[in-house]
């Protein structure tokens, strides 16, 4: 990518994949950066779209139904479809991907983990190097028609001319060649050898004197290119060509030569260069280039043996900046993090801007571990100096990951893949630091593609299971509500805990299905219970921040119909950072909830923004207080004091105040005596499968 902004395209983005809940999630995540996006299920109707609608490119599942990649790519020329492609498939295979690029893919991804969080750079990348071939291909056909103008200007000898006679020394030139230098005839300059060289560019003098002595003492004909400057004061690029005429005996006699200003056209061809090397945005080498350099620091650390270091960089929470302050304003960042970054290496080393705001150096010739590591520190470091951007001061952090040649891998792909591998592992350990690639790095993301390839298959596979635990009213005692709380009993790998697949989850957006799975089975359960006679209670469902940005209101809406369940025994929980991500959002959403009589609450209160004073803006029921106040609450006066005002202020602002994490009973005891409303906790009963805790309701609890 070569700017921060999504490329504008006058088509949109065809997904063909059979997978329809895959293509989906595919879809949903690039609409979230902004792209259109049009989802097929076979090479058949991708075919049929592609002859009927413009396409700006192309994500395609390798394995069809219909068709493989290959026999699709095959169909797409034989009718002269040109769309740029990305081949999408679960096989991490080398040849393939050889295959696919040789067949004119742009990229080969493979599904893995950090599919969904590399697809939108993927995708901008691919796009703008399209526009960059775009532009490139028509500055070649300008190229060609000046070429053709050339040939054609030359053949009716409206080029300059001149001629150098070489026994009186004396050069002259043609009109022509007065005029392409901006003289008149009525005004020629005094045209002699040392004139003409004064003319010419100084760092080009020397060579040009060569050449046309070369050309004199060996008989070759000269061909040469120059700068030089014109009557006017700007400086010229001209090509020259003449060959040498004898005399009857043999003798040298003359250079006859034409002359004709290529200025235009050298700067087609450095356009061209730059275009095709050097990112727009920052001018730093783009991806290209840095394939070219990355292979030349290997060649040369094989025949030293010496190391290479390359450090992948991807800046933290670049993307929240960019949305919030605009697209102009995250350039000039982008531009300034170059800046900075250009201090960093030697003139031996190579920074490149790869794409977004992913960036990445190679470090020639490093002596060991250590000095890739003070390199890494000095990039941290460097970053997080604050920034100045239209007047606003930013702070910035970055993650980098390393992988070291020849121990990490031995070729380019191999080397940028494991620096990226590295990369995501340093955002997962909070980010502002560097991680070295490692072989259990590769074990860890082989066990979460295994994971996840698993994970997809568990809702269709009757794996998940919802644990239920109770919520007591205070006062009374009785059971009024349950949390439902999910469970992934995998056939091979037994219980896992949900700690590792939630967040596996939200990263690949299966949350989405898993998490309205979850609603509907509470909502059926709690239906049941009531059709039994048990007594009411309320069933409370946490909510992750994909799904309360994916048209939850719908969901629930038609869950509750298919359920028949009356909406106030459905309790929704969020968290405080969620109900704070785009609040005016938000706000309608929760509005649209409360409507249907859904109750709604603050799940974990304490732990994000912990101001009390924006509940009121907000349709809010209930706030739990975080466990992490209550397992101390009786030992530490800070976490006594900051319970009994969570609970004075939530009731002045007429809510319900539930308490999680209650293990003993005096716990219990001194939260009762501040007022709180309802409990749970082991205290009470830990999470239990359906038929224990419809026990629990049935005969209730003593503690």
């Amino acid at each position: 990518m070569l700017d921060s902004a999504p490329p504008s395209c006058s088509g949109i983005i065809l997904i063909v994949e059979d997978n329809v809940a895959f293509g989906e999630l595919v879809a949903g995540t690039l609409q979230d950066e902004g792209y259109r996006c049009h989802t097929v299920t076979s090479g058949n109707a991708a075919l049929a779209w592609l002859s009927s609608h413009p396409v700006s490119m192309l994500l395609l599942d390798y394995t069809l139904s219909d068709m493989t990649g290959t026999a699709f790519i095959n169909a797409m020329q034989s009718r002269d479809i040109t769309v740029p492609f990305v081949i999408v498939t679960g096989q991490d295979d080398s040849a393939l991907a050889v295959q696919m690029i040789k067949q004119g893919a742009s990229d080969f991804v493979v599904k893995d983990t950090t599919l969904l969080d590399r697809l939108p750079v993927v995708i901008s990348r691919t796009l703008q190097e399209a526009d960059t071939l775009q532009r490139l291909q028509q500055l070649e056909r300008a190229l060609h028609q000046s070429e053709q103008r050339l040939a054609r200007a030359q053949r009716i000898a409206r080029v300059g001319s001149w001629e150098w006679d070489l026994h009186t020394n004396r050069l002259s030139f043609s009109p022509e060649l007065l005029s392409i230098l901006s003289y008149t005839p009525a005004t020629p300059p005094p045209v002699s050898l040392e004139w003409f060289y004064k003319q010419i560019n100084p760092h080009d003098t020397s060579f040009v004197k060569k050449s046309l002595l070369s050309a004199v003492e060996t008989g070759r004909n000269l061909s040469v290119t120059f700068r030089i400057r014109t009557n006017d004061g700007t400086e010229i690029v001209v090509a020259s060509q003449a060959e040498l005429v004898k005399d009857a005996n043999g003798h040298p006699e003359l250079l006859v030569g034409t002359l004709l200003d290529v200025t235009e056209r050298t700067r087609a061809e450095q356009e061209i260069h730059q275009l095709a090397n050097y990112d727009i945005l920052t001018g730093l080498p783009n991806r290209n280039l840095l394939h070219d350099r990355l292979q030349q620091a290997i060649v040369q650390a094989a025949r030293s043996q010496g190391s290479v270091g390359i450090l992948f960089l991807d800046l933290d929470r670049f993307k929240g900046i960019n949305d919030s302050l605009g697209h102009r304003a995250g350039d000039e960042l982008l531009r300034t993090v170059a800046e900075r970054l250009r201090v960093c290496v030697r003139e031996s080393d190579t920074l490149a801007r790869i794409g977004g705001d992913e960036f990445v150096i190679i470090l020639s010739m490093v002596a060991d571990e250590d000095g890739i590591s003070s390199a890494a520190t000095k990039v941290l470091g460097i970053i997080s100096e604050p920034f100045v951007i239209e007047g606003q001061e930013l702070y910035l952090t970055a993650s980098i990951g390393i992988a070291v040649y020849p121990n990490d891998g031995i070729d380019v792909q191999t080397l940028l893949k494991h620096a990226d591998l590295a990369m995501y592992q340093a955002k997962d350990m909070d980010r502002n630091n560097f991680q070295f690639f490692s072989s259990d790095l590769n074990v860890k993301v082989m066990e979460r593609m295994v994971l996840e390839s698993s994970l997809r298959k568990a809702l269709d596979r009757n794996e998940f299971q919802l644990y239920y635990q109770p919520q007591i009213d205070v006062q009374t005692g009785a059971v009024v509500g349950f949390e439902a709380l999910l469970r992934w009993l995998h056939p091979e790998l037994g219980m896992i805990s949900p700690d590792k697949f939630i967040p596996l989850a939200e990263e690949t957006g299966l949350i989405l299905s898993i998490g309205e799975w979850v609603i509907r089975s509470a909502c059926k359960q709690i239906k049941a219970w009531q059709e039994r006679g048990l007594p009411p209670a309320r069933m409370a469902v946490n909510l992750s921040g994909r799904q309360f940005r994916s048209r939850l209101d719908d969901v629930v809406a038609a869950i509750l119909l298919e359920t028949g369940l009356d909406a106030r025994w459905l309790e929704l929980e969020l968290t405080e950072s969620i109900l704070m991500r785009n609040a005016a959002e938000n706000l309608q959403l929760l509005q649209a909830l409360a409507a249907m009589g859904c109750s709604l609450s603050i799940d974990d209160f304490g732990t994000g923004y912990s101001s009390l004073s924006y509940l009121k803006h907000f349709p809010l029921g209930r706030l739990k207080i975080d466990r992490s106040f209550v397992r101390d609450i009786t030992t530490n006066p800070d976490d006594m004091a900051i319970a009994k005002i969570i609970i004075d202020m939530a009731h002045n602002l007429k809510l319900q105040v539930t308490a999680e994490g209650v293990e003993d009973h005096d716990q219990f005891t001194l939260l009762k005596s501040y007022g709180c409303d309802e409990m749970q906790g082991f205290l009470f009963s830990k999470p239990v499968p359906a038929d224990k805790a419809a026990q629990l309701l049935r005969d209730g609890i003593s503690f």
